[in-house]
């Protein structure tokens, strides 16, 4: 019996082991600089809700979503969720079109149970009023094309490996800046009761200013979630880290809050109030950590398969 328990562990090992090495070769840092480039670029114009680089942007991410072999959302127009929002600027009311990029790899087991992945891509205006050569493009790589980038990474690698229990949904939400209008269209269009659980990424593109390079893990549930993803990772350091900016109320200022009734709902960000670049037009592809964000990408990928099986 205990030949056959020490069989068993080695076996775990070495897939654990080989899992890891598949992640940090099929992740590569060419990927991910491709999905920051071209959403932080300067033709894509901050990618502001309902504009039309706003379609741009989201054409571009149906583009990788489709790449990977995922499928469209029934009921949708293709890989696109469109939404109303009322415009109110100089006294006047405008009706415009938000939209989503939505893709779904389904559950092998529990099709009827979903776990959801979301990260917001729009970004800001234009700034108004520049003279000559100034800089007046908000390129967002960080807030939030950085997120964007661990969303696509996510499902190219859960398409590739076809191992989830549960169905699993990519959403890539627009309207995040003007206060999570994206996320709450879909948050009430949507049957919550066959979600499981809500994971969304925002601003990972930079380490925590100040500290190590970590990871912070925001939910509103004290169950040990951080201590159960760090024990995931093959080196078992201590990457996932709890809130350090308590007072800032990070948590319910990305699109997970707006699933409300949804038990699990996780916040991977290493943002913050106090970013340099931080709704600045200095948040450029430049500025971004690339060997972070690629650590950050496998570290999650590793982990978030406690949440699809």
């Amino acid at each position: 019996m205990k030949t056959v328990f020490s069989i068993l562990c080695v076996s775990f090992l070495l897939t654990a082991q080989a899992q890891s090495e598949y992640i940090d070769s099929f992740i590569t840092m060419e990927s991910v600089k491709h999905t920051v480039s071209a959403l932080s670029h300067d033709s894509m114009k901050g990618r502001f809700t309902a504009m039309p680089e706003s379609e741009k942007a989201a054409q571009f991410i149906a583009g990788r979503f489709e790449k990977a072999g995922l499928l469209p959302v029934s009921g949708n127009k293709g890989y696109f969720s469109y939404y109303p929002i009322r415009y109110e600027e100089a006294n006047e009311s405008t009706l415009v079109q938000g939209i989503n990029v939505m893709a779904v790899i389904p559950g092998n087991f529990s099709p009827d149970t979903m776990v959801i992945f979301c990260a917001h891509f729009d970004h800001l205006r234009v700034k108004q009023n520049t003279k000559g050569n100034q800089d007046s493009i908000y390129n967002g790589a960080n807030d939030n094309a950085s997120g964007v980038a661990v969303l696509i990474e996510l499902a190219r690698y859960y398409k590739a490996t076809q191992n989830n229990r549960y169905t699993l949904l990519f959403i890539a939400f627009s309207g995040e800046e003007l206060g999570l209008l994206g996320s709450k269209y879909v948050a009430s269009d949507i049957d919550q009761s066959f979600i499981k659980t809500v994971i969304n990424f925002d601003m990972l593109g930079r380490p925590i200013d100040g500290s190590p390079k970590k990871c912070m893990v925001i939910t509103d549930r004290n169950d040990g979630i951080i201590q159960k993803l760090n024990n995931e990772l093959k080196n078992k350091k201590r990457f996932f880290i709890d809130d350090l900016f308590p007072l800032s109320q990070l948590f319910s200022r990305s699109d997970h809050y707006s699933f409300t009734h949804v038990k699990n709902r996780i916040f991977f960000t290493s943002g913050s109030d106090f970013d340099l670049y931080y709704h600045s037009l200095k948040d450029e592809h430049k500025t971004i950590d690339f060997d972070f964000l690629l650590n950050v990408i496998h570290n999650i990928a590793s982990c978030c398969k406690i949440f699809i099986n």
